[in-house]
């Protein structure tokens, strides 16, 4: 997936001091880059550590703050946290460093994949840009892992070799669709949530995640998801209830992902409709079921059921993904 990058010329210079990067316990690393992105556009600020206005390392101490993660508040501090990591295996979530000024580290960023990173820059406020650009690549410095990835990328502990979505798994992570839990997990047999799902889908299809208003009032502006759920609202792809709500920790009925999928990749209607036992022509899901079964995107289960009702967990969403992104 390509994406614009945007170049900006800053100097961070930064105030207070935390302790060195350390995660809480199974922390969703899939929370990242939809905390990273929903900022974008807001202006730098000298100082800055809110949506006001950030600074370089104000910005990343508020991304990863919502991880559990805390972080250094200087730029000199963030280059001595975490693991040195060679250019050749950074990973994203890294923070990268540069030398703007020529006297040592000034500013960073973090690393998106792609050569990309993401940062606060004078010139443009939170923004991409990347390692390659003229102006960053004779002033990129290094890079440290805060992150607590145990495993190289699209490997986890809990999806080996012999897990029948590992292929499927694999190719998502690097694709950077997701990332995992800390220590290197991928939590397979976990339902997904409304959020989660939103995040992928706003990350698929490179949609802006930078709104923050309340298009619901149980997503509010400081929500980790709210970018991804205004993004995948605005595009028709989810729906919220009839009170307004999106309910982002509510577990994805199979139902409710073939109608996602359904709408998100425009699926068509088949010639010959698939029989499924319990879904039925008068059932809200009937055309979406079908449309996903005509692109082969599901099969149902062995006894010709679907289980419109039953729970999604990661894995089967990621093979659900998987199979209409690829």
């Amino acid at each position: 997936m390509i994406r614009r990058t945007i170049i900006g010329i800053v100097s961070c210079f930064s105030i207070f001091l935390l302790s060195n990067g350390t995660a809480s316990a199974n922390t969703n690393y899939d929370k990242l880059l939809p905390v990273a992105k929903k900022y974008i556009g807001v202006p730098y600020k000298y100082a800055g550590t809110d949506e006001r206005g950030f600074d370089c390392s104000g910005y990343i101490q508020t991304v990863y703050r919502s991880l559990g993660v805390n972080m250094p508040r200087t730029t000199k501090d963030l280059a001595k946290t975490g693991t040195s990591i060679d250019r050749n295996n950074l990973r994203t979530g890294d923070i990268v460093l540069f030398d703007t000024l020529g006297s040592g580290v000034s500013h960073a960023g973090i690393y998106i994949g792609n050569e990309r990173f993401i940062h606060s820059a004078t010139s443009s406020g939170i923004s991409i840009s990347g390692l390659n650009d003229n102006y960053w690549k004779g002033r990129y410095l290094g890079a440290r892992r805060v992150l607590s990835y145990d495993l190289n990328i699209g490997q986890f502990h809990d999806v080996d070799e012999s897990h029948w979505a590992y292929p499927i798994v694999n190719k998502l992570a690097k694709e950077d669709l997701v990332l995992g839990y800390e220590n290197s997990y991928f939590m397979p047999q976990d339902n997904i949530t409304r959020a989660e799902v939103a995040a992928m889908l706003a990350e698929a299809f490179s949609l802006k995640m930078n709104n923050r208003s309340g298009n619901f009032p149980d997503v509010s502006s400081n929500h980790w998801a709210v970018g991804v759920v205004n993004a995948v609202f605005e595009k028709g792809i989810f729906k919220g209830n009839g009170a307004n709500q999106f309910k982002p920790s509510d577990s994805l009925t199979r139902g409710q992902m073939a109608a996602i999928i359904s709408r998100a990749y425009n699926l068509k209607a088949p010639a010959s409709p698939k029989t499924f036992t319990d879904v039925d022509s008068s059932h809200w899901a009937y055309e979406d079921v079908q449309k996903l079964a005509a692109s082969g995107i599901t099969t149902g289960y062995n006894d010709g059921s679907f289980k419109p009702e039953e729970f999604v967990t990661r894995s089967q969403f990621a093979a659900f993904l998987y199979r209409a992104q690829f």
